[in-house]
């Protein structure tokens, strides 16, 4: 069976940033993987969309059963920028809809945004 989630970087909401102040980092609320429901399952997948977005899409993960900071790593990383040249992969990438596998035996996934200069996030999913 299916399961699917948002991994939130706000709980339910898009998450907008209007350009007009510094840079700034967001980490979203950590979501089960696979592997917390379905035992051995160790593949995952990714949706985000991104609208316009200037930042650093990451995706980390654990394998501790109560997290703290050092217990993070990255498993996935999408480098959006909407400054980019017209004809440059980054600023395509800025106004992204797309998916991820990602593969692993993790036990929990969250999303994250370092680096956010503008645009709009409306959504990063998971899915196994």
């Amino acid at each position: 069976m299916a399961q699917s989630t948002l991994l939130q970087l706000l709980p339910a909401t898009t998450y907008i940033n209007p350009g007009n102040g510094a840079p700034y980092t967001v980490t979203g609320e950590y979501q089960p993987a696979a592997a917390y429901y379905l035992g051995n399952r160790d593949l995952q997948t990714v949706n985000f969309k991104l609208n316009s977005c200037t930042g650093n899409i990451l995706i980390e993960a654990t394998l501790a059963s109560s997290p703290v900071a050092i217990d993070w790593f990255r498993v996935y990383e999408f480098e959006a920028n909407a400054n980019a040249s017209p004809n440059s992969a980054p600023q395509i990438a800025s106004n992204a809809s797309a998916y991820t596998n990602i593969e692993g035996n993790f036990v929990y996934l969250r999303a994250k945004i370092e680096d956010f200069q503008g645009g709009i996030v409306e959504y990063v999913k998971l899915s196994y």
